[in-house]
């Protein structure tokens, strides 16, 4: 079984620098959303988290591995005293042997621009090795969030090496055309986001590559992740010739109902810690 260990507020944590997880960024993680003691959708997280390990690491998660962080999981939100918490788990394989640490982050301010921005600088290739995976080599991901929060954006909006639209610095990507909701499949280097995953599920969406004359013509735009949901955009900037897309509030029908569906998922996936 892997070691748990729980990391609460104000603990230090003590980690060799000569193994690969500090030097390298070798390690892998979950963020995860507990809300009035819900916790959201742990079996897509954990499958998700176990299917890495077991590529990146040649380390196969146990039934008992999962009963095991769960009980901790439990054990950490209840000392915390708290209705509402982002949850992280990190896997990390040292030379004693595979450990995930529990603990949890600040929770970021809600964003108030829903604006994005083309980044053309920082293209995100679509055959690196850790694609597919949340890795602990997140630099590259904070470093541009941070840079487009400077900017009085929400996020980036990234392409890859072949100019196709991908996602954002920490979000998957939906578009909004008349009565489509279309977003970009995972070869086009994407991270599938677990909200993502259940939107494919249970909501009409078609899956196909775009480029910027695409982006154009759509008519919303909404980017999802496991903190925040559903967030709508109301507009992209940067574009070649300076232009501005601005989405109609018409789109937004399509778009409350995609956050009406996931609320009702959300329920009947959640795990009560209660």
């Amino acid at each position: 079984m892997i070691r748990i260990e729980k990391i609460y507020p104000g603990d230090q944590l003590s980690l060799d620098p000569r193994e690969s997880a500090f030097g390298y960024g070798m390690g892998i993680f979950e963020t995860i959303q507990i809300t009035e003691g819900q916790l959201q959708f742990w079996s897509r997280h954990w499958g998700r988290l176990r299917s890495s390990a077991l590529q990146l690491f040649s380390h196969d998660l146990s039934p008992a591995d999962e009963s095991a962080s769960l009980e901790a999981i439990k054990e950490y939100y209840l000392s915390l005293g708290q209705k509402d918490l982002v949850l992280k788990l990190s896997l990390i394989v040292l030379e004693a042997g595979p450990v995930l640490y529990v603990y949890s982050r600040e929770r970021l301010g809600s964003d108030t621009s829903s604006k994005l921005c083309l980044n053309w600088t920082h293209p995100i290739n679509e055959n690196a090795v850790h694609v597919g995976h949340k890795t602990h080599n997140y630099f590259e991901n904070i470093s541009l969030l941070k840079e487009a929060k400077a900017a009085d954006y929400t996020d980036y909006l990234r392409v890859n090496t072949k100019s196709e639209i991908c996602e954002t610095s920490v979000g998957n990507c939906f578009f909004v055309k008349g009565e489509q909701i279309i977003t970009t499949p995972t070869e086009s280097g994407l991270f599938p986001g677990v909200i993502r995953d259940v939107l494919l599920e249970f909501v009409p969406i078609e899956t196909k590559r775009l480029l910027m004359e695409d982006l154009r013509l759509m008519d919303g735009c909404f980017v999802t992740n496991s903190i925040v949901g559903i967030l709508p955009i109301l507009e992209i900037v940067g574009f070649s010739d300076e232009s501005v897309l601005s989405f109609s509030k018409s789109s937004r029908e399509k778009i409350n109902e995609a956050e009406a569906i996931l609320k009702t998922i959300a329920i009947s996936e959640s795990i009560n810690l209660l």
